[in-house]
């Protein structure tokens, strides 16, 4: 009897606790997902223009707290008409097989300067675990979110071919996050 009650009071409890994190909206009109590259040696940055994603996020109830997020990649811009010709074609994000990302977190965990997202990341059809660092800050209805991740490029086949040579593409990226958001429903 005491174990059939347990269970009730769990099943009755799990509910409430999946819903206790809060759901916010991106503004896409004042949010950011760029990255930072190297390309012979010198920095450059570009971003996403297209993404969505369902957040709910309560510093109170990580464990209900998850992102999932799908990006277009078509939607790159680096800043140079040059570098963007490459990107659709085979070698690099291949547009007309791959035309989305998604990063879905597995856990979302207190880090040392703010927290921590565990995710997936799958671009090109290959998928690694991606550690985003973010620090969350709510003013009422609004909040901020600034992050970053470091990934390597090539595990994802992004650049093959002679594009794999470090000294003309580095494999480092530095994906950053900046968004501005408002609570949901």
């Amino acid at each position: 009897m005491r174990a059939l009650t347990l269970t009730a009071l769990l099943s009755l409890a799990a509910p409430g606790s999946l819903l206790a994190a809060n759901a916010w909206q991106i503004d896409h009109d004042e949010s950011r997902l760029g990255f930072e590259a190297t390309q012979q040696g010198g920095t450059f940055t570009g971003e996403f223009g297209q993404f969505a994603a369902d957040m709910r996020f309560s510093p109170d109830d990580l464990a209900a707290s998850a992102f999932d997020v799908t990006i277009d990649v078509t939607s790159i811009d680096t800043g140079s008409s040059q570098r963007d010709r490459e990107l659709p074609g085979a070698d690099w994000f291949y547009f007309e097989q791959f035309p989305q990302a998604t990063y879905r977190t597995t856990r979302i965990r207190a880090g040392t300067d703010g927290y921590e997202a565990v995710g997936d990341l799958t671009l090109r059809d290959n998928t690694r675990e991606v550690v985003l660092a973010f620090t969350w800050d709510t003013e009422g209805e609004r909040a901020q979110m600034v992050g970053e991740a470091v990934i390597d490029r090539t595990h994802f086949g992004i650049g093959q071919g002679d594009w794999t040579d470090p000294d003309a593409v580095g494999h480092e990226v530095r994906v950053q996050v900046d968004l501005e958001l408002t609570r949901g429903e």
